[in-house]
């Protein structure tokens, strides 16, 4: 091998070359396989787009998503780095020397070797490296990534679940600002049709100049909220285009979803609150978290203790003096004896870090509790008004009805039939709107639990149980935060 070093050496470049390609394609699929709903979704022109393909669509491209799964990747790439510390490294090293040529030195009889004559000397072969003792550091460190890891998936979940609500209520807003516009449209021609009528009454002396006003005032100010209306239709649909990344310009919308009678509204507040701690991914995400700040903890308290780490280095080719010596090794032993604070500073910050992350995840609890017991409200009040909204329509139109009689027959006035038709077209639009918070509100209750995805896109399967679900959280003996479980043993 020492003949043929240099031969060695070149092929070794080219091998360790060859090896630094990195396949992004599967790292970029990784997170958006575990962020899509199912089969690519696509909106081809002409075609509906219900509230599923919406969602779909954007758990499949929106950018929001793709960020946080990077973040994911990070965290593969910190943990692989972390692993590679626990293992020995080989490397490939060469070392070329050149000098002044001075001439044989040799010649002058000072005795030195034909080595030490040389203008130039090449060095080559391979390195090793591995650390015996790190004072547990290093695994408390991989530990820590392996919590992290798990905390980034949640993460990109529970981001889905965000987004794929986001989406929802943009979806709903779109309707519920084109039934405001067709109700409005309604409501317009009916009032346009009466002004003409008023006018034409006026002419022939039937109706006073005041009625015409009140009229036209009417008229007018539906108009303007038509406008209203319309505007908030296309702004909507700005937004829903942002969400699902197609333009949503001039598609109809399709809906298609129906909220099953009595689903998650009507059970019990703690049924609801206990299923959304077990499953909600930020919950989760949170929990991860704490575990990984406190292996940070052990990791830097790791190093208060020695390290042993152990070089060897065995030479393909060698020019230098003593040049028939293949190998050398070296054995190293570090143990800090003052580091003027550094290292208490560093066990200080993880201490903190981890109070923060318990804190975060008590803060998280609680904030999964108001979101359940708030969302639970949301849809029932939205369902009773509804209720309530139905009944004032059928008693608004009948009080219409009946002012228009009693106009034509010359026993009312007209604005008496100008406030019965204002209370029509509010109650028509208040329904309108309210059928829609209806459907938003059930799937916010929907993502309070955490199973909006699987319960809104059919085919979706379950998520999977949480890696540390049960397991008593460990805690700081610096702080006692309320509804976290202490360790069985002090830290």
């Amino acid at each position: 091998m020492r003949r043929h070093g240099k031969a060695i050496f070149g092929i070794a470049v080219g091998a360790a070359v060859g090896a630094c390609a990195v396949d992004q394609a599967r790292e970029v699929g990784e997170y958006r396989e575990m962020a899509a709903v199912g089969a690519r979704a696509t909106l081809d022109a002409g075609e509906g787009l219900s509230l599923e393909r919406a969602l779909r669509l954007a758990a499949q491209d929106n950018e929001r998503l793709a960020i946080e799964g990077e973040n994911l990747v990070q965290a593969l790439a910190a943990k692989q780095r972390s692993t590679a510390a626990l293992l020995p490294t080989v490397d490939l090293f060469g070392t070329y020397a050149f000098r002044e040529n001075v001439g044989d030195a040799g010649a002058g009889g000072g005795g030195a070797s034909a080595s030490n004559s040389k203008n130039t000397l090449f060095d080559g072969g391979f390195r090793a490296q591995y650390t015996l003792l790190t004072g547990m550091s290093d695994y408390a460190t991989a530990r820590s990534l392996d919590a992290t890891i798990e905390q980034r998936r949640w993460m990109v979940l529970d981001l889905r679940e965000t987004l794929l609500l986001d989406t929802a209520r943009a979806y709903y807003t779109v309707m519920a600002a084109e039934q405001l516009v067709s109700v409005l449209e309604s409501s317009a021609a009916v009032q346009a049709e009466r002004l003409r009528d008023i006018r034409g009454r006026q002419e022939v002396g039937f109706a006073r100049p005041l009625d015409v006003a009140q009229v036209e005032s009417q008229a007018s100010a539906t108009a303007v909220s038509l406008l209203d209306a319309e505007r908030a239709v296309r702004n909507a649909r700005t937004s829903l285009s942002l969400l699902t990344a197609v333009s949503a310009g001039g598609v109809s919308l399709t809906d298609g979803f129906n909220p099953p009678d009595g689903a998650l509204g009507e059970r019990p507040d703690d049924g609801v609150i206990a299923l959304a701690m077990e499953q909600r991914q930020d919950a989760i995400a949170a929990d991860a978290a704490v575990r990984a700040s406190r292996e940070l903890v052990d990791a830097e308290i790791g190093r208060y203790y020695p390290t042993v780490t152990v070089n060897l280095e065995y030479f393909l080719t060698r020019q230098t003096v003593p040049s028939d010596r293949d190998w050398t090794g070296l054995l190293t032993l570090n143990l800090p004896l003052f580091s003027a604070g550094r290292i208490d500073a560093d066990v200080r910050a993880a201490w903190s870090v981890f109070r923060q992350d318990l804190l975060t995840l008590s803060l998280t609890r609680r904030q999964i509790e108001s979101d359940v017991r708030i969302a639970h409200e949301d849809l029932r009040s939205a369902r009773l008004r509804v209720s309530e909204l139905e009944r004032q329509v059928r008693a608004a139109e009948e009080a219409l009805r009946q002012a228009e009689a009693s106009y034509a027959a010359g026993l009312g006035t007209n604005l008496e039939r100008i406030a019965a038709q204002d209370q029509v077209l509010s109650a028509q639009l208040g329904l309108a709107r309210e059928r829609y918070v209806v459907k938003i509100a059930n799937l916010a209750l929907r993502r309070a639990t955490g199973v909006l995805t699987e319960s809104a896109i059919a085919g979706v399967p379950p998520l999977p149980k949480p890696r540390y679900q049960g397991v008593a959280l460990p805690e700081s003996p610096f702080v006692n935060l309320p509804g976290l479980s202490r360790p069985s043993s002090g830290e």
